[in-house]
C-alpha cells in the first residue's frame, strides 16, 4: 500500500520589509536586476546567493540583508518584472482591440518573466516560500484579469484558462519550441477566447463555487 507525503505546512508569504533610504533601494533594485539576468542565463537553480553577491560586488550578508533567502529573492524578481511589464503595456489599447491583448501573452517583451516564471513553478514544488510567493502573484493577477473579463459568463474559469494559456507559452519557450507564426497563433488563441465567450450563463445558485485548482 502506498502513503502519500505529507506537504508541507502553509505558510504565508512575507515579502522583504521597504528600503529604508534611496541609496538601500538603489542597492536593492540593482540586486532585483543582476539577479534577474543571472536566473534568466544559468537558471534559478545553478545560482547561489554568493553568486548574486559577487556580481553585485558585496558580501553574502549584505544581499541577506535586503532578502532573507533565495526563494524570496526570486519571488521578488517576478514580481517587479511584471510591473514593469505590466507598466510598458497600453492597457486601454489592450481593452479596446481583444486580439491586441492576445498578442501580450507572448510578446517579447514578456518573455523574461515567462522564462522566470517556468523556474519558478519548478522551485515551488519543493519550497514552500516560492510556492505561496507565487500564489500571492498570480492571486493578485487573476483577480486583474477576471474584473476585466467580468462581462462572461464565467469570468472566474475563463480567467484560470487564459492564465493557462500564457504559462503554457512559457514552458515552450523555456524548452526551446519555436512558436507558430504570430498571426496564426493569435487567431487560434482568439478563437479559443471566443469559445469562453460563447459559454452560455450558469443558473443562479446559493451553494457556494468550488475553488480553482
Amino acid at each position: 500500500m502506498t502513503t502519500r507525503a505529507t506537504a508541507a505546512p502553509f505558510k504565508p508569504f512575507v515579502p522583504p520589509a521597504d528600503p529604508k533610504t534611496p541609496k538601500s533601494a538603489g542597492t536593492r533594485r540593482r540586486l532585483l536586476g543582476l539577479a534577474t539576468r543571472l536566473f534568466i542565463e544559468r537558471g534559478y537553480d545553478a545560482v547561489s546567493m554568493r553568486d548574486i553577491a559577487d556580481a553585485a560586488e558585496l558580501t553574502k550578508g549584505a544581499v541577506y540583508g535586503h532578502f532573507r533567502s533565495k526563494g524570496q529573492l526570486l519571488v521578488e524578481v517576478i514580481r517587479w518584472k511584471l510591473a514593469e511589464h505590466d507598466g510598458s503595456i497600453d492597457f486601454a489599447d489592450a481593452q479596446s482591440g481583444p486580439t491586441h491583448g492576445v498578442d501580450l501573452m507572448y510578446d517579447e517583451s514578456g518573455r523574461e518573466v515567462r522564462l522566470l516564471e517556468v523556474d519558478a513553478a519548478a522551485a515551488a514544488r519543493h519550497d514552500p516560500e516560492v510556492a505561496a510567493g507565487l500564489a500571492d502573484l498570480y492571486r493578485e493577477r487573476h483577480l486583474r484579469i477576471r474584473d476585466a473579463m467580468s462581462h462572461l459568463a464565467d469570468p472566474d474559469t475563463s480567467a484560470w484558462v487564459l492564465a493557462a494559456l500564457s504559462a503554457g507559452i512559457g514552458m515552450k519557450e523555456a524548452s526551446g519550441v519555436a512558436l507558430p507564426d504570430s498571426d496564426r497563433l493569435t487567431a487560434t488563441i482568439w478563437a479559443s477566447v471566443e469559445g469562453l465567450m460563447a459559454q452560455p450563463v450558469r443558473p443562479h445558485s446559493d451553494a457556494p463555487e468550488e475553488a480553482l485548482p
